[in-house]
């Protein structure tokens, strides 16, 4: 019977789940938290160790060294959606971390990366959604488990598990976008699903309790917006048609009213522990925010029905090793045996080892050109992939050359910037608000040079943001090649 921990902390307290399996079941032992601060704080107390406040936890509930699953939030790691060129399925963890390395702004090589793939074509650019992790968290979370005698063999990003525990509760998906909030704390994850995909993982800080308190109800509510205008953006005009709260108490249903109000959508509550088996202390004495254990639920049940978690720090995708080419080696000692045959039988048997080795060499000429159609093969995705670098924009320094020539924001601002790369270089399309129609003829003026062509798309008087009264669309194509 296999029996493991899920565990998650921050500055102000862990949260722990022991489960075993029955069958591809779990069966909760037990759930609770461990708060870091004390109750009544004395002046003068040394900091609380977190290590230390988990290790005597478990020791107080008996609960020993164990299989340790650890979930990390959306704002410990720097996550990026990337686009590579056509690619097989095993080549794609180089190519996801050869670009990565351009687009994220801290990656080192010995930096963790994994990445969930947002479409399954092959012939055709390939969309992933990649994270990263600085390795000195990762040694500080090894350091944090260690007084417990606990050592991480996962390391997952928890907004992923989450999903995949909704997911699991919905059965089978359909293509309709639906946004999940996770109330953790002092922050909330925003976690967009499609098609069993996570398309969109955002994190943001509240001021407090979104349950309990009037600010930090506003301000979920104006992040919430942000999350569903930013999708809408992503997924090419696809809007969130449903919102699923993480929790089923008498403030998340109150917050689910503020919801569907707000935004007129259908609202979810979902209780992580519904249709789970209870035992022991966690039936006993179940935890009151029930709602903030959907990742650490959602971990399990993907461990005992042996579910690939969509991030693991620990165990990244990376390219499969290469199997042995044994039917190679076999063809070389047939050959190098049939030559030593001719030597030692050569006066009895030399027409017979003639056509023995004749056979040999051809069958083994046979398997070179397989390689050498390999090779080529290779060196052409290589031609296609240095082609595709060559042709790219470098947007950082598309994007500094583009501030340093705008208008003042007192004479205009922009609502939308979209970047695009063209077989020629690139496209940067702006779209935005302006005090008059000289300002934003001004503007392109000064935005053409030997390397950038300026198309004007649209002006219209628009009279919604005040003190601009126009709004404009711009395009400007970047001819690579060009001084």
């Amino acid at each position: 019977m296999a029996r493991i921990l899920a565990l998650e902390f921050n500055d102000v307290q862990a949260r722990l789940v022991v489960a075993s399996s029955r069958g591809d079941r779990a069966l909760v032992e037990h759930a609770f938290c461990v708060p870091f601060e004390p109750a009544e704080p004395r002046e003068g107390a040394e900091p609380p160790n977190p290590g230390q406040r988990i290790a005597a936890a478990l020791a107080a509930r008996g609960i020993g060294r164990l299989d340790t699953f650890v979930a990390v939030g959306r704002t410990q790691i720097e996550l990026r959606q990337i686009s590579v060129p056509p690619s097989p399925a095993d080549e794609l963890p180089d190519l996801v971390r050869f670009q990565a390395m351009k687009e994220f702004n801290a990656l080192k090589e010995d930096w963790p990366l994994d990445f969930v793939p947002l479409d399954d074509q092959e012939d055709g650019p390939r969309n992933v959604l990649a994270a990263t992790i600085d390795p000195a968290l990762v040694d500080e979370i090894g350091k944090t488990c260690e007084p417990a005698g606990l050592k991480p063999r996962r390391l997952i990003l928890r907004p992923c598990a989450t999903a995949s525990l909704w997911r699991r509760s919905r059965g089978a998906g359909d293509s309709q976008a639906r946004l999940l909030v996770d109330l953790l704390d002092d922050e909330a994850e925003l976690t967009v699903v499609v098609d069993r995909k996570d398309v969109f993982l955002r994190s943001t800080r509240l001021p407090n309790d979104p349950l309990t308190d009037p600010e930090a109800l506003k301000a979920l509510l104006a992040e919430i917006r942000r999350t569903m205008g930013a999708t809408r953006n992503q997924l090419g005009g696809q809007r969130v048609e449903a919102v699923v709260l993480c929790g089923d108490g008498p403030g998340h249903k109150e917050l689910a009213g503020h919801v569907q109000e707000h935004f007129s959508v259908p609202v979810e509550l979902f209780d992580p522990f519904a249709g789970m088996k209870l035992s022991g202390e966690a039936l006993r004495s179940p935890p009151e925010d029930r709602g903030r254990f959907a990742a650490l639920l959602g971990m399990v049940l993907d461990e005992f029905q042996h579910v690939s978690p969509a991030v693991d720090f620990l165990h990244p995708r990376r390219r499969p090793i290469p199997t042995a080419r044994r039917n190679a080696y076999a063809l070389g000692g047939l050959a190098a045996a049939a030559l030593v045959l001719a030597v030692v039988c050569y006066s009895w048997y030399a027409r017979s080892s003639m056509r023995t080795e004749i056979r040999d060499l051809s069958a083994e000429s046979l398997s070179l050109d397989k390689q050498l159609a390999a090779a080529d093969k290779k060196v052409k995705a290589a031609k296609e992939v240095g082609e595709w670098i060559a042709e790219d924009a470098v947007w950082l320094d598309e994007l500094r050359w583009l501030v340093e020539k705008l208008p003042s924001s007192e004479n205009a601002m922009l609502t939308k910037v979209t970047l695009r790369s063209t077989s020629g270089g690139g496209e940067i399309s702006v779209d935005g608000f302006a005090r008059s129609v000289d300002i934003v003829k001004e503007m392109e003026r000064n935005l053409r040079d030997a390397s950038h062509g300026v198309v004007g798309k649209d002006k219209s008087d628009d009279p919604s943001q005040k003190p601009y009264g126009l709004r404009f669309s711009s395009s400007v194509v970047i001819q690579r090649g060009k001084p």
